[in-house]
């Protein structure tokens, strides 16, 4: 068998879903499960819907929620209907889902407090929603198409946006649970991102995360391969939205891939890797609007060339200069530092340090960063700087290629932090935010740029 995922453009309306159907019928011999995403933009307005909410700005909230009904509504009409019944026992479930988040967004108003609990609970809708349409649609275009809750198969801990699955408990939920629904189906249809505590509290794997989901019941079980669709063709050497010429990687391994999506490359989730490598099941990013392209594949390493495979960047993070005024040693001020981190739940992208100075990229909007920033600042100086970037080279053993730190500093001019990965698959620097298109596209043109 085998997993397909399907990101929020790719069924972002229904053109998109029929595309999206008429794709898994090649697959269906291999007995699918397709993980889907919520429809484009709309974890985005739910995201909204939620401070609002906090805010208790009422009439804003219910604008939100008449749209977030209208869309699903009139994508509902257009696939079904010609098939009166099934719309309307599919719009009376797309109904129950709006009925329900209306109720509770309602309760949210009325306090004016978003836990991330609530928060979770909220912003997981736009999956449990574009599932139900398109676990319908498949069946009305000839598809048997089953319906699985990912809420009550993959288990996570309590941190409700970035929440870690136990492995344990899912592996088993999975492999009790799916071959059953797979009875009498062509494919079974479940949702990405969305998961659910011990306790049973509505659970996210952070934004981005239905690849992860896809790794995850790919391991548990044991597909053939995963597939990724996306909106570009394959896996590239830069972001093709901010360089124009990029190119093609037809095979990277498990952990280059890990390192550009871990440093900001949005083909992959960065934890998508880790449930294949262990079972060594191969993941091939494709795109939906050119099926018939051949995509990248995720291997393992053997026969993949050393040398610089992508440029990979983030440009919406926190630079973090802790300084103390004497000289503590390394380890006890990274152990004081990581310590007050880890308690707020703030994750690190980029580390350096010294005897007595510490810089850090987090990534922005963390709700626990200002927390975590006040704290430490009773311990030494601290600056927080919001205009600055991150642009990383990765690659096997990219540290060795001749010319990539000289490259960099004759392109961006100033760099205020250099860190080089543990596993020599990438360089990283920290440059001004202003300059971060221009030191991408000039950096790209170095490395990867053919006459």
């Amino acid at each position: 068998m085998i997993v397909m995922k399907f990101g929020g453009t790719s069924v972002q309306d229904a053109q998109a879903i029929r595309r999206v159907i008429s794709i898994v019928k090649t697959r269906l011999k291999d007995s699918p499960l397709v993980v889907v995403s919520a429809f484009a933009r709309v974890t985005r307005l739910l995201v909204e819907m939620a401070e609002e909410a906090q805010a208790q700005h009422t009439s804003e909230v219910k604008d939100l929620m008449d749209k977030l009904r209208e869309r699903h509504e009139g994508v509902c009409a257009d696939l079904l209907g010609g098939n009166p019944d099934l719309l309307k026992e599919t719009s009376s479930l797309v109904g129950a889902v709006c009925d329900s988040l209306e109720d509770f967004v309602a309760g949210v108003c009325k306090i004016g407090e978003l836990s991330p609990r609530s928060r979770a609970r909220i912003v997981s809708t736009g999956e449990v929603l574009s599932s139900i349409i398109v676990n319908a649609a498949m069946n009305e275009n000839g598809v048997v198409s089953h319906w699985a809750d990912a809420r009550t198969l993959i288990i996570t801990d309590d941190n409700y946006m970035s929440a870690r699955p136990d492995m344990t408990l899912t592996k088993a939920n999975i492999r009790r649970v799916v071959p059953g629904i797979m009875k009498g189906a062509d494919v079974v249809l479940t949702q990405g991102f969305v998961a659910s505590t011990t306790a049973g509290a509505t659970s996210v794997l952070g934004f981005e995360g239905s690849d992860y989901s896809a790794a995850l019941f790919g391991m548990a079980l044991r597909a053939d391969r995963v597939e990724i669709w996306t909106d570009v063709d394959g896996i590239r050497t830069a972001d093709p939205r901010v360089v124009p010429q990029t190119q093609r990687l037809e095979r990277i391994s498990y952990e280059e891939a890990a390192e550009m999506a871990y440093l900001g490359a949005r083909v992959l989730h960065p934890l998508t890797i880790e449930p294949a490598r262990g079972k060594n099941i191969p993941i091939y990013v494709l795109n939906t609007m050119n099926p018939e392209g051949e995509g990248s594949a995720v291997v393992m390493g053997e026969g993949i060339p050393d040398g610089p495979k992508s440029v990979a960047f983030r440009d919406e993070i926190d630079f973090l200069v802790i300084e103390s005024s004497q000289i503590v040693g390394v380890k006890d001020m990274l152990s004081r530092v990581f310590r007050i981190l880890d308690d707020c739940r703030v994750a690190v992208s980029l580390v350096s340090a010294s005897e007595s100075k510490v810089s850090l990229t987090i990534p922005a909007g963390q709700l626990h960063t200002a927390e975590a920033v006040e704290q430490i600042s009773e311990i030494y100086s601290t600056t927080l700087y919001k205009d600055k970037a991150q642009v990383s080279v990765t690659g096997r053993n990219v540290v060795y290629h001749q010319g990539l730190t000289s490259g960099v500093l004759d392109i961006a001019g100033t760099v205020y932090m250099v860190s080089v990965g543990a596993n020599l698959m990438s360089l990283s620097f920290v440059v001004d935010r202003e300059k971060i298109r221009e030191i991408i596209c000039g950096l790209h043109d170095m490395l990867f740029k053919t006459e």
